[in-house]
């Protein structure tokens, strides 16, 4: 078929003799009845399934579950937020209680001093900042002394005991520097927010998932009416075929008529071919964004739907304003600079003198044998009372100040950052409501199209039956409604893509198509 065409065309551009005129002619015709009813030509597939596998059917529903189920951005968000809830619960370790146990001894050599110590601490930090703590401790001491007495001839050796308890409490308060809740409480607070963070992350990476999932079956949707538009043409080409071939075999019509018909057959079924192409790769890119497997008799993928779309009033300023509100991104913005704020704070704290209070309080009982001196720290006669104030400043304090001013400015550049984000937003938006409105009316405008280039395949029908078209005419204005259909069926893809990008900055994208994230 196609080398009729080739065929046809080298005889209206160059031109044979007259006997080479007629053979050429008699290939033609034997060429256009088989074509038309005499002996078929040898059948392509209709398809790339004899090699690619049976097409599956699948929905969008479907593949967002599948996404939102298998997609890695999403098993790593929800991993940053498992890691961001451990981080929360190592910042608990300023309320435990912490325990110590101190034993050690010292001695000399030739056994004249010997000498056991040993304290246990219980310890516990304050939301005010300081420490409280419990102490208990032990002491015994033994040693040996020669003493010269004048009535003996040699030196006695006098040996001392001495036990020594005590037991008490003590609390150590920042006056200045690290005082208060908000010092204390800092790096919970943050890592609070670093895991709100993390949850706003996991939102952003589930909208970002979905929306490439919905373009990408819009794409497959398109190619799809594509294929189907180009085939609906093949059909009408191969009925012009059918009655030009009658009106010839009736003498009405010129057999000349017959290879022009053939050439864009000829057209179109490369075209369904290159569009069956195109369908198998949008199928397979489909499954590479959802996740779904790739391999032997798993590429093809068959959608339906309807691609027509509402009429909805838009609002600009409105929608702006909603995307601001439900910008994940601004709001980690938002959670990051209150994180900024606190190391502000905690950093302007240690811009403070070093000014601490330390008291401690309890009774302490001493004496040679281990019973006697518990017996003593019992009646409460001796209370140890201790109590200290220690100061420190650093009189440069550049690293405090270094580190102040850091932070201000990390402070200032998520200002910066926010500001651009509502920017870039307010320009998606406003793009997408633009191409959102001019495809509509392209839709208008194509459907016009659609209904002249009918009109006028009908004008042009009628004028060939009188003689005075050609089939030329009429194939041309055949594909000026196949252009019009595949214009308007563009227009609308491009019009549900548009609509997706409004819904994910709006924050409608996951409810609307029931995607919930626990």
């Amino acid at each position: 078929m196609r080398l009729v065409c080739l065929a046809c065309v080298f005889f209206v551009l160059f031109g044979v003799s007259s006997r080479g005129e007629a053979d050429v002619l008699r290939v033609m015709l034997a060429a256009a009845d088989d074509q038309a009813g005499g002996t078929p030509p040898p059948q392509q597939s209709p398809d790339l399934t004899s090699w690619a596998g049976e097409p599956r059917a699948t929905t969008l529903p479907e593949l967002l579950q599948v996404s939102v189920r298998q997609s890695p951005a999403l098993q790593n968000a929800k991993l940053d937020i498992a890691v961001a809830e451990a981080r929360i619960q190592q910042t608990w370790a300023r309320d435990d209680w912490q325990l110590r146990a101190l034993f050690q001894g010292t001695g000399l050599s030739n056994g004249d001093r010997v000498q056991f110590d040993g304290t246990v601490d219980l310890l516990r930090a304050l939301p005010t900042g300081g420490t409280v703590a419990l102490h208990g401790g032990s002491s015994y001491t033994r040693t040996e002394t020669e003493q010269t007495v004048m009535e003996l001839p040699d030196p006695i050796t006098i040996v001392t005991k001495f036990w020594t308890q005590t037991v008490g409490g003590s609390i150590t308060q920042p006056l200045l520097r690290g005082r208060g809740r908000a010092v204390f409480e800092a790096n919970e607070v943050r890592a609070t927010l670093a895991r709100d963070v993390a949850v706003l992350g996991r939102r952003l990476a589930a909208v970002q998932t979905v929306q490439a999932v919905i373009a990408a079956y819009w794409d497959l949707v398109l190619a799809e009416r594509s294929v189907a538009i180009t085939r609906g043409s093949l059909e009408l080409a191969r009925e012009r075929l059918r009655v030009t071939t009658i009106g010839a075999d009736g003498g009405k019509i010129p057999r000349s008529e017959i290879p022009a018909v053939l050439q864009i057959i000829a057209t179109r079924e490369e075209d369904v071919l290159n569009g069956e192409l195109g369908v198998l790769d949008r199928s397979i890119a489909l499954r590479r964004t959802a996740g779904m497997p790739i391999g032997a008799g798993e590429l093809g993928l068959r959608v339906a739907t309807d691609v027509e779309t509402k009429e909805q009033p838009i609002d600009l300023g409105q929608l702006v304003e909603r995307a601001y509100t439900a910008s994940p991104e601004l709001a980690q913005l938002a959670k990051q600079d209150a994180s900024a704020t606190i190391d502000v704070e905690v950093t302007e704290n240690g811009l403070l003198p070093q000014l601490d209070l330390a008291l401690s309080l309890g009774p302490a009982g001493s004496a040679e044998k281990f019973g006697e001196s518990w017996k003593e720290l019992a009646k409460l006669d001796a209370l140890a009372i201790g109590g200290t104030l220690t100061f420190s400043q650093s009189l440069g304090r550049n690293e405090v100040k270094g580190r102040l001013r850091e932070t201000r400015e990390l402070k200032r550049k998520l200002a910066v950052n926010a500001l651009d984000v509502r920017a870039q937003i307010a320009q998606t938006m406003t793009r997408a409501v633009a191409q959102l409105e001019v495809a509509r009316r392209r839709v208008t405008l194509s459907q016009r199209a659609i209904d002249l280039a009918n009109e006028n395949i009908k004008i042009e029908t009628d004028r060939f039956n009188l003689g005075k078209s050609t089939n030329f005419d009429v194939l041309n204005r055949l594909e000026e409604l196949r252009q019009a259909e595949l214009r308007k069926t563009q227009a609308l893809i491009d019009g549900h893509k548009a609509e997706v990008v409004v819904h994910a900055l709006t924050g409608d994208l996951l409810p609307m198509y029931g995607v919930a994230l626990d």
